[in-house]
């Protein structure tokens, strides 16, 4: 009987918190009803994503429909301060990579950490509970597999030094982490100042093509056969391509630099509750599943990626929104002094 007594004592205190989770989100979905609308500023692409995820939120919850405002990332932040600026706020969510910044130093940002936040690993969300990641992004090199025989593929950036690659090798002069500037970061990240600045020097004589595109571009050029390898590729881009017949895969250079697509509430939100229970569902396994149904890399450890490994099992340089706000105009700059 006190073995029995202990059991049942344990297992109260490990389903204690799974009710007061239920409970929480049941209050917010009666409160939410009332509400009955939840605006969403985003820059996921709707069909493959977001518009699959507010019809199942929809579904999930009755009575508590999505306004699905699609946009880039500046826009979108610029739309949340206008709307706080003529006192009028129609916003209640906000993603993208650094759409948190601006908001954050406007002071539009409501913390609020959602319970299947505990998911998301904690490199990929912010303490406060300001942000959290919803889709993660890996930048690596890609490479034709027909133009590149396998035991020419390059392992590590001394390998894109070889004069074999010089003038096969693209990738992106857009700013960001997704174009040449990312790499640099990378670098920079990984060998330090002196020593990374020394290698992109090197580098700078493979006579890299600088596509005025952005990555889908670029791996656009690999699958055409115009070179052999992508800097800058994403590497979930070439599992995509793959599926359209191109063959095209992607190395595990590490350590891989990495960025993510990031979820909150904005503050002042003319309804918090309904996007309380919205971002939660974003970041639940159900959500996370329609993430990467639509071929993105969900950030939850409950939900793997459709092709195993593009997520896990290699060494990772993670630029966070904050991170990239305080140093990606040095990045732009280093790249533009030697590359350009």
């Amino acid at each position: 009987m006190r073995v029995t007594a202990a059991v049942l004592s344990l297992l109260g205190a490990c389903l204690a918190p799974l009710a007061a989770q239920a409970q929480t989100l049941e209050a917010l979905y009666e409160a939410a009803k009332r509400e009955g609308l939840v605006s969403w500023y985003s820059v996921i692409l709707a069909n493959e994503a977001a518009l699959p995820m507010a019809r199942a939120f929809e579904a999930r919850y009755p009575g508590v429909k999505v306004d699905h405002q699609r946009g880039n990332t500046v826009a979108n932040a610029r739309k949340i301060i206008e709307e706080a600026k003529a006192g009028k706020p129609l916003g209640d969510v906000f993603d993208g990579s650094t759409t948190v910044v601006p908001l954050l130093e406007a002071g539009l940002v409501e913390p609020w950490k959602a319970p299947a936040a505990a998911d998301i690993p904690e490199r990929y969300r912010d303490p406060e509970g300001r942000w959290s990641a919803v889709l993660l992004e890996f930048l690596t090199v890609g490479y034709d597999v027909d133009a590149v025989a396998p035991a020419d593929v390059p392992r590590s950036r001394a390998d894109l030094l070889d004069p074999k690659w010089r003038g096969k090798m693209i990738w992106s002069a857009s700013p960001g982490l997704t174009g040449g500037a990312g790499f640099v970061a990378n670098v920079l990240m990984d060998m330090g100042e002196a020593a990374g600045k020394d290698y992109l020097a090197k580098l700078k004589s493979q006579n890299i093509a600088a596509h005025s595109g952005d990555g889908h571009a670029v791996i656009g050029e690999i699958a055409a056969k115009k070179f052999s390898l992508g800097l800058q590729i994403f590497n979930h881009h070439t599992f995509i391509e793959r599926s359209r017949g191109h063959n095209i895969q992607w190395v595990k250079m590490e350590p891989i630099l990495s960025f993510s697509n990031n979820i909150g509430l904005v503050r002042g939100a003319p309804h918090p509750n309904a996007a309380k229970l919205f971002i939660n569902f974003v970041l639940s396994p159900e959500g996370q599943a329609i993430i990467r149904d639509g071929r993105h890399i969900p950030a939850s450890d409950t939900v793997d990626a459709l092709e195993p490994g593009l997520k896990q099992g290699f060494r990772v340089n993670y630029v966070s929104p904050v991170m990239a706000a305080q140093k990606m105009k040095d990045w732009q700059s280093t790249y533009s002094a030697i590359f350009e």
